[in-house]
């Protein structure tokens, strides 16, 4: 695997953030703190090895000064969410994810009778999947526990082990992860639905797990059981319930910080929230369907997008930040990555987070009036 360098990518011509582009940007925002800080809310959207594109997004935020406060996500988005709460700078995360080689988190293959060959690709053609697990007896190819092993320790290097820890980083910052409960049919997001309980008289599910809270949970195995691609990995488990990606149910959950309110009044937001979403369109143009495998891989693809797709196009426009990683051909699955591909996604985040900081159409007052509030809501 070929090493790349973020530095050298933020060297090239015309790609980062001048301080005029910085000055125009910053003017857009509602002002800073008495401390001189600004903050945002980050929601990111799951996308596999894709991900990646992420970190440039987050490099371009840093150079703006941004100061994460709530953060949530899904699958991949959730593994960015989940360190962005560490107190690991963005210097450590360009160290840490560029020299990562993600075939690592592929060690463990749950069966030789399992003859997938190529990774990439094992999601676009679900046949063959399916056909080895069920002659494997297996829920999945590959064992998760590689890549919980290696996030554990990485989010043990930014002090974050359990949800409790967050806001021992940082007091007012919050973190959710959002998983699928195969058994229950239902979407769960952590550490909140840990609280639940079945029946009044029941013990809630973070005592069934003996933990003296829900916030006693880990992070690291909440956020392996958001990006437990269906067939690829294994399921978790939460109690006796099988688990898998968050992505089934709600793979861009923006709106999961939208519900605050006093009474029945909703109260304003203080500062934006952004939600990272990676656009694909060789993935999103329309497919042929003409046989039931082609029909079952279509069904596959639209549990994973519709929903939040719908979400998007009515109220959130002008907050998501669009990272088309196209012409990068990479897919969820692709952990073959080289250098050189880790390098193009890293590019596009930046490219397109800058692009969206300087368009017209963002400001704070257009984000307010997004979101159902006035202007001097902000004020």
């Amino acid at each position: 695997m070929s090493q790349w360098y973020p530095q050298q990518i933020l060297q090239e011509p015309g790609v980062r953030i001048t301080p005029t582009e910085k000055q125009t940007i910053l003017s857009k925002f509602p002002p800073p703190d008495e401390n001189g800080q600004i903050y945002a809310d980050g929601v990111f959207e799951g996308g596999g090895v894709r991900g990646v594109a992420f970190l440039g997004a987050l490099r371009c935020c840093s150079d703006l000064g941004i100061r994460w406060r709530k953060l949530a996500g899904t699958s991949a988005g959730a593994i960015t969410a989940a360190v962005l709460a560490t107190d690991l700078s963005i210097d450590d995360l360009e160290e840490i994810l560029g020299q990562l080689d993600y075939s690592i988190f592929l060690t463990q293959k749950n069966s030789p009778l399992i003859l997938n060959g190529d990774p990439a690709d094992d999601l676009q053609s679900p046949a063959w999947t399916l056909l080895f697990l069920t002659i494997s007896r297996q829920m999945g190819e590959y064992s998760a526990q590689p890549f919980r092993q290696w996030l554990e320790t990485m989010l043990g290097r930014g002090n974050l082990h359990t949800f409790a820890d967050v806001k021992q980083i940082v007091k007012d910052r919050e973190l959710k992860v959002v998983i699928s409960n195969l058994t229950r049919g239902e979407m769960l997001v952590l550490p909140d639905d840990l609280h639940r309980r079945e029946s009044t008289d029941s013990d809630s599910l973070y005592e069934q797990l003996r933990l003296k809270s829900a916030e006693d949970f880990s992070v690291a195995e909440a956020v392996r059981l958001s990006m437990s691609i269906p067939l690829f990995f294994e399921p978790g488990k939460l109690g006796d319930d099988l688990i898998v990606d968050g992505g089934i149910l709600s793979n861009f959950p923006l709106w999961i910080y939208d519900k605050q309110s006093v009474g029945s009044t909703p109260v304003a937001p203080r500062w934006f929230t952004f939600g990272f979403r990676l656009v694909d369109t060789g993935i999103e143009s329309k497919v042929k369907i003409d046989t039931p495998l082609s029909m079952l891989a279509a069904m596959f693809r639209t549990m994973m997008k519709a929903r939040d797709r719908y979400h998007q196009r009515e109220m959130d426009k002008g907050r998501v930040i669009n990272i088309d990683v196209t012409e990068a051909g990479v897919t969820t699955t692709d952990f073959n990555l080289d250098g050189d591909r880790k390098a193009h996604l890293y590019r596009l985040g930046y490219l397109y987070t800058k692009r969206f900081f300087l368009s017209s159409n963002f400001s704070w007052e257009k984000h307010l009036k997004a979101r159902g509030f006035g202007e001097e809501a902000g004020g």
